[in-house]
């Protein structure tokens, strides 16, 4: 009985450092998001994006579909804005194997180029991930403002 319970330990606690391990293997892959929008930068966006029609990137300012639509987005941090910074905040991953998608919050600060006007924003983000041979990719973003609670809001 004693052998039984050191055995169901050790294969418990290989499988809490299973999931933690893979936790911050996702994470990695959102710290490069978030250079590759800080930089601005597709050809980084482009290592971990999936290329496949069906990705999505929904923003405040409309729908982008495809890798050509996804690289528009970052075209326009780049045209707008002369500085970016996006910090990301208690991300909650769900892990499925084959897809994975992650939520947090965000403060973004930015320069605007025309007028070195400083912004920010907060807000908040979803992402799904899937594997494409062996490897995550992303295939959909959705961001959008911070919940509201007041009296007649949010409807």
């Amino acid at each position: 009985m004693k052998n039984l319970f050191v055995i169901l330990l050790v294969l418990a606690s290989h499988q809490i450092f299973a999931q933690s391990k893979n936790k911050s293997n996702l994470n990695f892959l959102l710290d490069e998001y978030v250079a590759s929008i800080d930089a601005a930068d597709s050809l980084m966006g482009k290592k971990f994006w999936s290329m496949g029609k069906e990705v999505s990137f929904i923003h405040p300012k409309g729908n982008n579909y495809g890798w050509k639509g996804v690289k528009e987005v970052y075209n326009m941090f780049n045209m707008v804005f002369s500085k970016r910074k996006l910090v990301y905040k208690n991300p909650k991953w769900t892990d499925y194997g084959q897809v994975a998608w992650v939520e947090f919050t965000w403060v973004f600060d930015a320069e605007f180029k025309n007028d070195n006007q400083k912004l920010q924003t907060k807000g908040r983000e979803s992402q799904i991930w899937h594997k494409e041979n062996n490897k995550w990719k992303l295939v959909h973003v959705h961001y959008s403002g911070l919940p509201v609670d007041g009296e007649r809001q949010g409807f």
